[in-house]
């Protein structure tokens, strides 16, 4: 499962929140920092989702089980504060089916919150292969000493990276619609 894939869908998912991915993906774009807030915002259900899907191929005294949980409580102390800007990104995302979109937008916080966990915590179970959960285990134990904001940042800026065009090549069709960064 790479990073990419994962968040692509992950933001496939979560803007079907508020209607049509496809034609929302042309009509708008996330900058990187409301990419940061989704990550921030999602990273504790998608920790838990991993951990949950790799239970059965890692040690029961492996770092998931003894540290991970203590991880997912560092990520989740700033989710709450990263929402109303993932909910901005979700909605940005969502332009595409107009009705939807304002029913969904007129959902309170308490049922689209959930909703949009849910979503995630099935993409990345759904995408979590057992043959790569030694790796994704050594991976987030590589990131754990950063702080949370670190994280979330660092995986953002990752994806911008990648997203980006290489010089004097046309830019490739995304799975994500990041902004194009100002100079």
């Amino acid at each position: 499962m790479r990073l990419h894939s994962l968040i692509a869908g992950t933001l496939a998912a979560a803007s079907l929140l508020a209607g049509n991915v496809a034609h929302a993906q042309q009509s708008a774009c996330l900058t990187e920092e409301e990419l940061n807030s989704v990550i921030t915002f999602t990273l504790p259900v998608a920790m838990e989702s991993v951990m949950k899907a790799c239970q059965p191929s890692l040690s029961p005294s492996g770092w998931f089980a003894t540290k991970g949980p203590s991880l997912v409580q560092s990520y989740a102390a700033r989710k709450q504060s990263a929402w109303p800007s993932a909910r901005g990104a979700l909605m940005k995302l969502g332009k595409g089916d107009e009705k939807m979109g304002q029913m969904v937008s007129r959902l309170p916080d308490s049922a689209l919150q959930p909703f949009a966990e849910g979503i995630v915590g099935q993409i990345v179970a759904d995408g979590v292969k057992p043959d790569q959960c030694v790796a994704i285990e050594r991976a987030v134990r590589l990131l754990s000493p950063l702080p949370p904001e670190n994280t979330a940042e660092l995986i953002s800026f990752v994806i911008v990276m990648a997203e980006k065009p290489k010089p004097g090549a046309a830019p490739a069709k995304s799975k994500l619609p990041i902004c194009a960064a100002k100079s």
